[in-house]
């Protein structure tokens, strides 16, 4: 049995031929960038509680037309799945004060290990959301992308017991998390380098650490210019960028490559902003790795903590 609030078990008691009582599935995608977007699969915008809770309401608007595959619940480990078809309509934008479809969304990968989840909503008239219950949560997995509709393949959170064993393997790149940290901002892991101070694992200082920098003029949601140029000129390439001013403030997008060959420099990342850039917001960047040995070695002085093996023969010579 799934948990629910006393107002909605009392409605689901009460259910006959003389209680008026509509359904329908609410839709929440938190993207890796820290956007969360909800939807009602309704024919209006809902506000709507947490399953098991009376507060607080959470708004989904009204966006294209979705439906999704029949959920099957077994016991056990079986990596369970739903598809969920997006159809193009009159409210195909991502709804969220952008100009991004779902179409461009998806195939520019916003939408790329998103975690989705799915609740069914019990509604009185005209539009009261009494309570609502979970009824899928998920990871997005592969996007099929067609001219007329789009398919969403979500796995179960069993399909996360699928991993690589052995969890290390011998190659050359190495295989550390770049600057990671916890929750509360402290560098843990094997690297040890912090992105934010720039040292590295044994406190020195790099120089290569965390830059405050704003967008100049024709700056868009697929680039941003700025007169910060790094040095070297690799070392901010797949780093992170994420919003401290403007409409974009909290979300974050990984660096493809900051190219400093004009000016001024322009950054370029792997998925665009969902919201527009005006001239003047401001960016914090952290620095990346390749995970090579001679970047670890010259720009980041943290070679005692190289986690690959470099003169690893290749598997076609190895045998």
């Amino acid at each position: 049995m799934r948990p629910a609030t006393a107002a909605l078990q009392a409605l689901l008691a009460s259910w006959g031929p003389d209680v008026n009582v509509k359904m329908a599935d609410l839709y929440t995608f938190s993207l890796e960038g820290g956007e969360i977007l909800r939807y009602s699969a309704w024919q209006q915008p809902l506000n709507a509680p947490a399953p098991n809770t009376d507060f607080p309401s959470y708004p989904f608007i009204l966006g294209p037309p979705l439906e999704r595959t029949k959920i099957i619940e077994k016991v056990g480990v079986e990596v369970g799945h739903i598809d969920i078809t997006v159809y193009p309509g009159p409210n195909d934008e991502l709804g969220l004060g952008g100009t991004l479809t779902w179409q461009k969304a998806l195939w520019a990968g916003l939408f790329d290990g998103a975690w989705c989840s799915v609740w069914r909503a019990y509604i009185t008239p005209p539009a009261t959301v009494v309570g609502t219950i979970s009824r899928f949560y998920g990871r997005v997995g592969d996007v099929e992308i067609g001219r007329t509709k789009t398919h969403i393949h979500v796995n179960s959170l069993t399909d996360l017991l699928t991993v690589q064993m052995p969890r290390r393997l011998f190659q050359a790149a190495c295989t550390h998390i770049f600057g990671q940290v916890d929750a509360s901002g402290n560098t843990i892991g094997m690297c040890g380098y912090d992105r934010y101070d720039g040292r590295n694992a044994l406190g020195v200082s790099t120089g290569i650490g965390a830059v405050t920098t704003a967008a100049t003029g024709n700056s868009s949601q697929n680039v941003i210019y700025t007169s910060f140029v790094p040095s070297p000129l690799t070392a901010y390439d797949n780093g992170s960028i994420t919003g401290l001013t403007g409409q974009n403030a909290g979300y974050t997008r990984t660096i493809g490559k900051l190219d400093s060959s004009q000016s001024p420099s322009a950054v370029f990342y792997l998925q665009p902003w969902i919201f527009p850039v005006s001239d003047g917001d401001q960016f914090r960047l952290l620095p990346g790795c390749d995970h090579t040995l001679t970047t670890c070695t010259n720009t980041f002085l943290n070679q005692l903590r190289y986690g690959g093996f470099p003169d690893i023969p290749p598997p076609e010579s190895a045998i």
